[in-house]
């Protein structure tokens, strides 16, 4: 039997208040991944997630961030930013901050772009130090401009105490997920499926991902997080892998 509690990302509620959204997931979870953007936007106001019992994991801001920027300036603001996510993160009492790895506008500038994201890196580490909250990077889907899409990048982690978080639906997109299961290292997992061609976020078992293998291959301390766009397919996911566990959402 599965004794991993499945968190529930607020993605699936993204167009609704915070407060709307937690009380929806109440009665479905007492684990919940906060998605800091949007209406969900823990720096505007957290205190809805004083009203409920869950246990949080924070993912952090990606529209307006990009840690991999090659303007120094816009760099260093999404670190400040990070910085303040993390103590909001902890303030909520989360164990883990999801955040994107950044991405390169232009393959000519790539390698500097890079650059950007090892030095953000290092940045993440002194703050993760401070909060108290683990930085868990996330692998992206099959996006060019976007770094962190291979197994590679891993090392750069480890080397410095940093989490991935194993996205498995941009891992299927981009042809490694077996791959990333073999490397393992990863601390944090969103759980979603896809066609294989396109990041859909569709219910687990509607695609193409075989999540009896997945799970059977996902280290034992991972926190798993279903993160569908629509919530009827979090409650469908969170049935189906119930199912394959023999375990209660």
């Amino acid at each position: 039997m599965n004794t991993r509690p499945l968190f529930i990302s607020t993605f699936c509620c993204i167009d609704h208040p915070l407060d709307y959204a937690l009380e929806t997931l109440a009665s479905r979870t007492s684990h919940v991944e906060i998605l800091a953007d949007g209406l969900h936007d823990i720096l505007s106001d957290n205190s809805p997630c004083s009203g409920y019992p869950f246990s949080y994991s924070v993912h952090a801001p990606c529209s307006e961030v990009n840690i991999a920027a090659l303007n120094e300036h816009m760099r260093s603001a999404s670190i400040r930013v990070l910085g303040e996510v993390l103590a909001a993160s902890a303030r909520i009492g989360a164990g883990h901050l999801v955040v994107h790895p950044g991405f390169s506008p232009y393959e000519q500038v790539r390698d500097r772009s890079y650059a950007s994201l090892l030095r953000s890196l290092d940045d993440l580490v002194h703050l993760q130090e401070e909060h108290g909250v683990r930085v868990c990077i996330e692998n992206m889907g099959a996006w060019e401009c976007c770094h962190f899409r291979t197994p590679e990048f891993l090392p750069e982690l480890a080397a410095r105490g940093l989490g991935c978080t194993l996205d498995c639906g941009h891992a299927r997109l981009n042809g490694n997920l077996d791959e990333f299961l073999e490397a393992g290292g990863f601390c944090h997992v969103h759980l979603h499926d896809n066609g294989g061609t396109v990041d859909d976020h569709i219910a687990c078992g509607a695609g193409t991902i075989d999540f009896q293998i997945l799970l059977s291959k996902l280290p034992r301390h991972a926190t798993m997080v279903v993160e569908t766009r629509e919530l009827a397919e979090a409650d469908q996911s969170i049935r189906y892998l119930s199912s394959l566990t023999n375990g209660e959402p």
